[in-house]
């Protein structure tokens, strides 16, 4: 495994315990705070007296882009990113004993299973880029992925740095053929214990030395031949040997420049796909955005039409209210108008009644008045030829007295009734005046 990554020498030594959790700050910051802050906690502590920390702080490098990002994920998903360094562990596992039975079914599953957690963080990883406005060159979804496949090979301190949040680089990955065969799902082809490329190369000079003495001494004794056998035997099997592993060399190299170029483009087809399902996401935001601003819209148009429906249902309302005292007010004064006439007529029926009656009762106490003097007179005349027949008769004269006292008195009652008609008669006449008048 490699040593120490970009990443390592970016964070630096770890900060004395009393500033840790000031430290865990830097990194939860915005990207373009990184720097500010930084120096501001190197300054604070430089001023408290404590240089020492404020060296480690101060050395502390700005993470990339991709860095900070990997850092968020581990601070936001902590679980998940437990999860990939869990899978990486069992990974190395299953690359350690992919040569025993079934070992290369568990590591084609562990491989698999890494990779989903790895595509699980990606697909959360477009959003804080955005969070994070990167302004770096490349397309840093690409060292992302790299540090994220990385993780099983990666060395103890950069995996310790993931955990905690504190990544400044990429994560590099250890020995190139063990992270190939991770990535194939096989187990990584090595050269045979105790072989070297030096050893391999020295055995053809001796090889050959034994093969040419055989030559020159075609009739030394036989026990020479039976000598020599063996060495040419152990130069052929070296030189097949060394056949063989040129060819498991040139195999593995095949293999490995296969393994690369499948890998180069399953992560171009994985950033199309990101790219792709990016602008799926950029065109059904903007669908929608579109969708939200049309029943905005729509619900402004809905709401100006509920107005002006309001609007004229309140008019028409008003109109009718007015119309309807306009038709109230009309027959109420009509209803007035027809009470007048009726009151005016009735009160015109009253008063030609009254003065009927009063001319009536006019003419009936002058009549009344007409009898009772013609009767006052007859019965004047009758007193005074009863007084004239009383002078004649003694007798006669007391009855006749007796009767004109009578007629006297009839006489009177006559004259009352008579000045009662008068009377009854004035007061006829003065009604008559009155409602002539």
């Amino acid at each position: 495994m490699a040593s120490r990554t970009k990443g390592t020498r970016g964070g630096g030594p770890s900060p004395a315990a009393d500033v840790d959790d000031e430290v865990d700050d830097l990194y939860k910051k915005p990207l373009g705070d990184f720097t500010r802050a930084r120096d501001e906690l190197a300054k604070r502590l430089r001023q408290a007296g404590d240089k020492a920390a404020s060296d480690r702080v101060k050395a502390l490098r700005r993470p990339t882009a991709a860095a900070w990002t990997l850092n968020q994920l581990a601070r936001r998903y902590p679980q998940r990113m437990e999860a990939l360094l869990d899978a990486g562990e069992r990974l190395r596992e299953a690359q350690r004993g992919a040569l025993a039975p079934g070992g290369a079914q568990e590591l084609r599953e562990a491989g698999q299973k890494h990779r989903a957690i790895v595509n699980e963080l990606l697909r959360a990883a477009p959003a804080l880029f955005s969070e994070g406005g990167y302004s770096e060159k490349g397309n840093p979804m690409d060292r992302l992925r790299d540090s994220l496949l990385a993780t099983p090979t990666a060395s103890a301190s950069d995996l310790e740095l993931l955990a905690r949040g504190r990544v400044s680089g990429d994560i590099e990955p250890g020995d190139l053929s063990d992270m190939l065969g991770l990535l194939r799902g096989r187990p990584s082809a090595r050269p045979a214990d105790g072989e070297t490329k030096a050893d391999r190369g020295q055995k053809a000079p001796r090889a050959e030395a034994p093969k040419k003495k055989a030559r020159e001494a075609g009739d030394a004794p036989e026990k020479q031949r039976r000598a020599a056998e063996p060495r040419e035997q152990e130069a052929q099997r070296a030189a097949k040997e060394r056949e063989q592993a040129a060819q498991r060399s040139a195999k593995e190299r095949e293999q490995q420049r296969s393994a690369k170029e499948r890998e180069q483009q399953r992560s171009a087809k994985e950033r199309e796909q990101q790219r792709s399902a990016k602008e799926r996401e950029q065109q059904r935001s903007a669908k929608e955005r579109e969708q939200q601003r049309s029943a905005k819209e729509r619900e402004q148009q809905r709401s100006a039409k509920e107005r002006e429906q309001q609007r004229s249902a309140k008019e028409r309302e008003q109109k009718a209210r007015l119309k309807a005292e306009e038709r109230e007010q009309k027959a109420q004064l009509a209803a007035e108008r027809r009470a007048r006439k009726e009151r005016l007529a009735t009160e015109q029926r009253e008063q030609k009644a009254q003065l009927a009656a009063a001319e009536k009762e006019r003419d009936q106490a002058s009549r009344e008045a007409a009898r009772a003097a013609k009767e006052a007179d007859r019965l004047t005349k009758e007193a005074a030829r009863m007084s004239r027949a009383a002078e004649n008769a003694e007798e006669a004269a007391r009855a006749a007295r007796k009767r004109a006292a009578e007629a006297e008195r009839r006489a009177a009652d006559a004259q009352q009734e008579a000045a009662d008609s008068a009377g009854r008669l004035d007061a006829a006449e003065d009604r008559l005046d009155r409602l002539g008048r």
